[in-house]
């Protein structure tokens, strides 16, 4: 909006290409679209879809005839009487190769958003209450595992986490990358790390987790793992995958990235589920000079040879 009498008010289109994928999977359809937007920007998102798990409870359900409904809602929530959605969760986990700069050249950079207290100011004659102030702190993860190179979104505590190539640096100095970044709230597995699913499906545990690049580790997870964490021995395991503590320092990197919902089931849920869903993009950080979506190239831009 520029300001002017009257005001006029302008805008920036951004063209999206977007690519769907619609997986049917018993009762629930996966509608997946991946979004390619002309400044960089790539956004990831499911939407969960189809008809509810729901189940039947009567009386019998009880032991000496209780109460069903009060120890149904333990574990559903009840819809009509006698029927009741049990709360479970949908995970979407992908796999991002990222090839920044070149393929062997990149490193996870940690950004993270503090408070620190202000220093006093010299120019200040007479002291005075100073407030602490947004401060940014950067570090470089050297070595994959778990809890060095998994991170859970905290809203309590943020930041970015980018791929970045350390020899490629803009002119302001900042090495070219890209973000990921979560689009939408995303819970973890909230079931114990000791628990069949949880071992059969670690990624479950992380929104991101970043690992040295391997041609066998192809996937998160298997369909003959998917319901047996007692056997999962030799499966594609993403905390296998983190055993190996190699270095990510300007490497061949993989970022895995699990969202997830808890499916709190409703009543507008019947007859179709809709409304619910997750999403994450990848951003270029310092990739570009400019927004590539703006028309035109500013003038300061092109004097600093953004145009190469």
């Amino acid at each position: 909006m520029q300001n002017t009498e009257p005001p006029r008010v302008r805008g920036l289109g951004r063209r999206t290409l977007v690519v769907r994928s619609i997986a049917t999977v018993a009762n629930y359809d996966y509608i997946t679209d991946v979004k390619f937007r002309e400044d960089g920007e790539i956004e990831a998102s499911v939407r969960f879809a189809g008809y509810i798990e729901a189940r039947h409870y009567t009386d019998h359900d009880t032991e000496a005839g209780g109460d069903a409904a009060a120890h149904e809602s333990l574990y559903s929530s009840l819809l009509r009487p006698g029927l009741a959605g049990p709360v479970h969760c949908h995970i979407a986990a992908f796999k991002a190769d990222f090839d920044i700069g070149g393929v062997r050249a990149n490193t996870l950079r940690v950004t993270s958003v503090g408070a620190s207290d202000a220093p006093p100011s010299p120019r200040e004659p007479f002291p005075r209450p100073r407030h602490p102030y947004k401060v940014l702190s950067h570090r470089d993860v050297e070595a994959e595992g778990i809890g060095a190179s998994t991170f859970v979104a905290d809203p309590r505590r943020p930041g970015a986490w980018t791929i970045v190539d350390r020899a490629a640096a803009s002119p302001a100095g900042s090495p070219r990358g890209y973000a990921v970044t979560l689009g939408s709230f995303a819970t973890t597995q909230v079931l114990p790390d000791e628990h069949p699913f949880v071992r059969a499906m670690p990624f479950s545990k992380y929104h991101l987790a970043v690992t040295a690049h391997h041609d066998h580790e192809r996937r998160l997870t298997s369909p003959y793992v998917q319901y047996d964490g007692e056997e999962a021995s030799g499966a594609q395991d993403l905390d296998r995958f983190l055993s190996d503590g190699e270095s990510l320092l300007d490497a061949d990197l993989v970022a895995w990235i699990a969202v997830g919902r808890e499916h709190v089931v409703r009543q507008e849920d019947l007859p179709l589920v809709s409304n619910f869903g997750v999403a994450f993009s990848l951003q270029p950080w310092n990739f570009l000079p400019w927004n590539a979506a703006a028309s035109g190239l500013p003038p300061s831009l092109s004097e600093a040879g953004a145009g190469d």
